[in-house]
């Protein structure tokens, strides 16, 4: 589970469907309730969160985040 909070980028994260960048390292992301995963890719648990700077929700993994 990824905890309720705001959460700072450590990696950028691409847009899969356009292969663009959608947010930057060192861009803020919230979780506003304790979200469970949504999915698993290639054994990473995958979790929505809002990107602060676009109000856009985008999915990243728990290596990607700190706090």
């Amino acid at each position: 589970v990824l905890p309720k909070g705001e959460y700072v980028l450590v990696n950028d994260i691409l847009n899969k469907e356009e292969e663009e960048l959608t947010a930057k390292v060192g861009d803020k992301v919230v979780a506003f309730d304790d979200e469970a995963p949504i999915d698993t890719v290639l054994g990473v648990e995958i979790f929505p969160v809002i990107h602060v700077k676009t109000q856009e929700k985008i999915y990243v993994g728990l290596e990607d985040l700190v706090q």
